[in-house]
């Protein structure tokens, strides 16, 4: 394992490669749109000139070398293999062809990342499959929850899909992170929320709102995490690590208390799983 390196898969705006790279870690970033792949290139030309950051422009998938169609949309976070993700709210904007790789190629020719961060817009548990091959994981690795076409419902056990995954490949500790905040979510905890009606319950969510914009900026690093982020990795979590028994619990009980707040939103729970071995 390279405990400098990290893999940075579905690198987006570089929100995440910037503060690996401002952290000192050596970053493979990875993203299938040509348009965001060159402007990473032009914008972090130092970083790639000295050796610290290597930008690749793959669609992963679960075979090598292979041209896929890849879907662009007007919300490029939502860009996906998958056309139902990049058209929601009619967001579609063009499909290109992209040459396809594995993740666990990517990481036979440039060695086990200390972390790996996978944000592939429904395609992260493809990518954790081909993580079998390999005989090495990465210490920490996130991945997204789930993430669903406008309209899709999915069933509970679908919904345990990348947990089951990286449990499987032998991650036994996990946290939950919603992705608006960057907050890790507990057991015993009320996250989503009624829309209040009292002032006190406005003034409660503002301050909330506040508290969470203080999650999001890194002090040591002067760094903010835009939206979009998937932030802190690691032990720089805050909250405590749970077992896969627990962390089936708090997705259940979360997922449940998003969508009795939020009922017409079906892709709108959008949390990661950070998981490690002990």
């Amino acid at each position: 394992m390279e405990n400098k390196l990290i893999i940075d898969a579905g690198m987006h705006l570089c929100e995440d490669t910037l503060y690996y790279l401002k952290k000192g870690f050596k970053v493979i970033s990875i993203d299938a749109d040509k348009n965001l792949v060159e402007k990473a290139v032009e914008k972090h030309a130092d970083y790639i000139n000295n050796g610290q950051l290597v930008v690749l422009n793959y669609a992963l998938s679960d075979v090598d070398n292979e041209e896929v169609q890849f879907n662009i949309s007007k919300e490029t976070l939502w860009n996906s293999i998958n056309a139902e993700i990049s058209d929601r709210n009619g967001n579609l904007q063009e499909k290109v062809s992209v040459p396809t790789q594995k993740l666990s190629s990517v990481i036979k020719k440039f060695g086990v990342p200390y972390y790996c961060k996978i944000d592939l817009e429904g395609y992260d548990n493809t990518a954790l499959q081909t993580l079998k091959e390999l005989e090495e994981l990465p210490c920490f690795i996130s991945v997204e929850t789930e993430c669903l076409g406008e309209g899709q419902v999915i069933t509970e056990e679908e919904t345990l899909q990348t947990l089951n995954s990286l449990y499987e490949l032998g991650y036994n500790k996990f946290k939950l992170v919603d992705q608006r905040t960057l907050s890790v979510l507990q057991l015993n905890q009320k996250f989503y929320k009624d829309q209040p009606t009292t002032q006190l319950g406005k003034l409660n969510k503002y301050l909330a709102y506040r508290v969470n914009l203080i999650s999001r900026y890194d002090l040591k690093l002067n760094y903010t995490f835009p939206i979009g982020s998937s932030g802190y990795f690691g032990d720089d979590l805050k909250g405590e690590w749970v077992d896969y028994h627990t962390a089936r619990k708090v997705l259940g009980k979360h997922r449940d208390d998003y969508f009795k707040t939020n009922k017409t939103l079906s892709f709108g729970f959008w949390c990661d799983w950070h998981a490690k071995k002990d």
